[in-house]
Order: C-alpha cells, then structure tokens, then sequence
C-alpha cells in the first residue's frame, strides 16, 4: 500500500469513526465516569474480539470485524476527548461551530 492510499484510507476509516462518535453522543450520551468508558470499551473490544475469533471464521464476514474495529475506535476517542482538557480559546471555537451548526439545521 502507498503512503497516498494509506492517507485516503485513514481519512476515509476516519469519517467512520466520527460518525460512530457521534451516533454514541446521541443514543447514550457523554461517559459518566472512566469507568463507565472502560466498560464500554471492554464491551466493544469484546465483540470485535468474538468477531475475528469465531462469527467471522464461520462466516468469513470480515465486514462484521471492521464494523467492530470502527465501533472500539470511537469509543476510544470518545475517551481521549472525555480526558482532553479544553481552555478560553479552544471554548469559542467550539461555540462558533455549535452556533454555526445551529444555523444550517
């Protein structure tokens, strides 16, 4: 693989991964505690695993394996953001975006 297919290739996983994001905001929204985050990502971690070692081998459904893949990305994100400390500036960029968002739905 090049550099250049992996580059579109990340970017691509990517948008995946940030619209799983966005879909566990929205159904479950943010993490309680660490330890909430850990279970989840123990769980998603689990059934990627369950995919690779058993569904995926009977099936051979490496969709299955992916879906999963993208599914622990998120929630590990979603963790790094939970312990990402924002300040005063980081704050208005974030307000602009909201109210700009606001605007278009």
């Amino acid at each position: 693989m090049t550099k250049a297919e992996l580059r579109y290739l990340v970017s691509e996983v990517a948008k995946e991964v940030k619209e799983e994001i966005e879909v566990g905001e929205d159904r479950f929204g943010a993490f309680h505690s660490l330890h909430e985050a850990l279970a989840i990502l123990r769980e998603e971690y689990m059934e990627t695993e369950a995919a690779i070692f058993w569904e995926a081998q009977k099936k051979g459904d490496v969709n299955l394996i992916r879906k999963e893949a993208i599914q622990v990305a998120a929630v590990a994100v979603r963790l790094a953001v939970m312990l990402t400390p924002t300040d005063r500036a980081m704050r208005k960029e974030i307000d602009a975006l909201e109210n700009a968002e606001r605007q278009v739905d």
